[in-house]
């Protein structure tokens, strides 16, 4: 141990300054987007809402190839709006992912449903198709998917298990703008698709969410969910939904004017931004093979990632003593790399869904085993080469040390 602990003192920590990881990227376009909204004194068209939210929702329909896209204040109310538009009530079961962030699932509970959680693939830590056909009861009437870090799930089996028990499918492409399954784009597989215009997402306006559906009934139920005023009783046009063009639902999730001007501009250059990403890791990814115990993030041949959210190489413990994967993050800390473990734990593992779905929680040893054996990275985009070498050269070192006998 002594040895060990002089060969990482030897290691020379990274120098160059932080943050490591600049994103969103800044550009006169966005600012001048912005100067545009306020000057022009814009307040809303003739439909109730501001122009700039209309052109940015056609604009992203017209990219995902739907019929509806619905933007909002977050990707967790895209999400909260989805899953009461697709008529679930109060008791049903929904099947999630488990290795997901929280507020995949969060809404469900405030809508009275009851998440249930399957487990992963552990190539890409994407919900298990098998597992779902485990968890499928009388009561499931939906599921929820996330296509983690920009990988889409298994679709072809998904949606034989989709038609066979009837379910509704919601895609959370939170991370996975411009991702795509045997080359259709992930958001329409399912009957609705959210997205994140998080400022950490490829598509960042600051913060914002954005719905696509090609169903109008799902598209004005999550209007009425979400926005009230001229806006709806301008485009509600199903007369079971008129008694309540005086109100909406209650809520209101609508999105900023500003972020929706900002996501029209980056919308523009998405797949300049997708480009330069998987340039930048691939190059990591290359290069990370030729580390003894660690190994790059997976991509199935008829995949393609997109957004890339989120660059999540596999640790080998085996190869490292059994050190737990907290104590290697922490040694690669302290050479100044930008590094964690992801995110939340998987769902199963949280309190809030403990305490509010008791007997549905079970172990998934899978999806545990993925957090646990994953680092998570920056997702690099225009960073310099010179930064990933020395991430590399660090994490080599460390891996001589801790080898070395």
């Amino acid at each position: 141990m002594k040895n060990i602990r002089s060969r990482l003192v030897k290691i020379k920590t990274i120098k160059i300054k932080k943050p490591h990881w600049q994103w969103p990227p800044m550009s006169n376009m966005k600012v001048s987007s912005i100067k545009k909204y306020y000057e022009g004194g814009e307040l809303k068209n003739k439909s109730g809402y501001p122009k700039t939210v209309e052109n940015f929702e056609k604009n992203f329909a017209k990219y995902q190839g739907k019929k509806f896209a619905l933007t909002f204040n977050s990707g967790t109310s895209s999400l909260h709006a989805a899953f009461f538009a697709v008529g679930l009530k109060k008791g049903d079961e929904i099947i999630s992912s488990s290795l997901t962030f929280h507020a995949t699932t969060t809404p469900v509970i405030s809508l009275g449903l009851k998440p249930v959680f399957a487990d992963s693939d552990f190539d890409t830590g994407n919900i298990s198709p098998k597992s779902i056909l485990k968890k499928i009861s009388k009561r499931t009437k939906a599921l929820v998917i996330t296509h983690l870090c920009g990988h889409p799930c298994e679709m072809d089996e998904i949606l034989k298990i989709v038609k066979k028990y009837k379910l509704k499918l919601i895609e959370d492409c939170s991370h996975a703008h411009g991702s795509k399954y045997k080359g259709k784009k992930v958001g329409n597989f399912g009957d609705i698709g959210c997205f994140s215009l998080d400022n950490n997402k490829l598509l960042a306006a600051g913060e914002g969410g954005v719905l696509v559906t090609d169903k109008r009934e799902y598209y004005e139920k999550a209007l009425l969910f979400s926005d009230f005023g001229a806006r709806v009783q301008n485009q509600i046009k199903l007369n079971k939904f008129k008694k309540y063009l005086d109100t909406g639902l209650g809520f209101k999730h609508r999105i900023h004017p500003v972020s929706a001007a900002i996501a029209n501009v980056e919308l523009k250059k998405i797949d300049y931004y997708i480009k330069k990403r998987h340039k930048t890791l691939s190059y990591f990814s290359k290069n990370l093979k030729n580390i003894d115990g660690l190994s790059p993030p997976i991509t199935r041949n008829k995949c393609f990632r997109g957004a890339y959210f989120g660059y999540r190489p596999f640790y080998d413990k085996r190869k490292f003593n059994k050190m737990k994967i907290e104590d290697f993050i922490t040694i690669l800390q302290s050479k100044g790399l930008e590094v964690r473990l992801a995110g939340n734990k998987p769902l199963h593992m949280l309190n809030i869904f403990k305490n509010n779905n008791k007997s549905k929680i079970k172990k998934l040893p899978i999806s545990e085993k993925f957090y646990f054996s994953t680092l998570s990275f920056p997702t690099f985009t225009f960073e310099k080469k010179s930064l990933i070498d020395e991430y590399l050269r660090v994490m080599k070192e460390v891996s001589f040390a801790l080898q070395k006998k």
